[in-house]
């Protein structure tokens, strides 16, 4: 719609599409409760524009379609989905109206630590601390760097771990005990409260803290459990307060050594390339366990 002109907007945008948990008509006025705006992108796009024009003209009529969708149930997941399915969307962003996302979201809430983002920097407007955030690319990339001893595909395949139904599947379980989603996120701000001191005075090699996050995270998981394959049930069972300084800083030191030595036989590859390597988390493992002064069991 051009600024000069007085047809109505409405007769050349799609509108804006709303699901609603309950709606009610009173007078001139429409009351809906639990509203989601499931579409309408483009209609924004062009009341921004047509505002950001100087245009003055706010006689205007804008489409809006409220469809009643209760809570419970699939219709509403799958109103959400029809309108978005050949818009390309944010990872994860489709499965955020899952029955486990909303479980996830309500048993870390109800914790009071932290504050599930199933929804896009939800929390972050609502002026919550960042640590306290937990999106659901973090959460997928730590759960599988610290349940799943896999860092090499959390540095890797970080979109993915949400669009893959098979990782997905892992991570995002019902089976899963809603406790090993905390104990994941807690231990990683440990570890990276730790890298932000520690390499304060003493660089890490390749200067980005997520190439020793996730591997420190899977570190963690053979030296808290002295397990060589722990498993979710082992690791719910571990006691934080011995994740220590000085633990933490002989669990870096080992990985140090493992980054000089695999770069000593593949200089060209660099810290990215070998922390995104499965040959090197299996490195990682092998020197942890052979490790007498970690106390790990055979």
């Amino acid at each position: 719609m051009k600024s000069g002109t007085r047809e109505d907007f409405w007769w050349f945008n799609n509108g804006v599409a709303t699901v609603a948990g309950a709606a009610q008509i009173a007078g001139k006025k429409v009351v809906i409760k639990d509203p989601q705006i499931v579409n309408g992108l483009q209609t924004s796009h062009e009341v921004y524009s047509y505002f950001q024009t100087g245009s003055q003209h706010l006689d205007r009529s804008l489409l809006v379609k409220i469809v009643f969708a209760p809570e419970s149930g699939t219709t509403r997941d799958r109103i959400i989905r029809a309108p978005n399915s050949q818009t390309q969307l944010p990872a994860g962003a489709l499965r955020a109206t899952e029955p486990i996302q909303k479980d996830i979201e309500e048993s870390l809430y109800h914790g009071g630590d932290y504050r599930y983002e199933r929804r896009a920097s939800y929390y972050r407007n609502l002026g919550f601390p960042l640590d306290q955030v937990a999106s659901m690319t973090r959460l997928a990339r730590e759960f599988t760097a610290f349940v799943l001893h896999e860092p090499h595909t959390a540095l890797r395949h970080s979109e993915a771990l949400l669009l893959d139904d098979k990782h997905y599947g892992q991570i995002f379980s019902a089976r899963n005990n809603f406790d090993l989603y905390r104990l994941t996120l807690d231990v990683h701000a440990h570890l990276r409260r730790f890298l932000t001191v520690y390499t304060k005075d003493r660089p890490l090699l390749g200067e980005t803290i997520e190439n020793w996050l996730y591997p420190l995270a899977t570190v963690s998981a053979y030296t808290l459990t002295r397990l060589r394959r722990p498993t979710a049930c082992d690791l719910l069972n571990i006691d934080l307060d011995h994740l220590n300084t000085e633990l933490m800083e002989r669990m870096t030191k080992s990985i140090e050594q493992n980054f000089k030595s695999a770069l000593r036989t593949n200089k060209a590859g660099g810290v990215d390339r070998i922390a995104r390597s499965p040959e090197f988390t299996d490195r990682l493992r092998q020197s942890i366990i052979s490790q007498k002064y970690f106390h790990t069991e055979r």
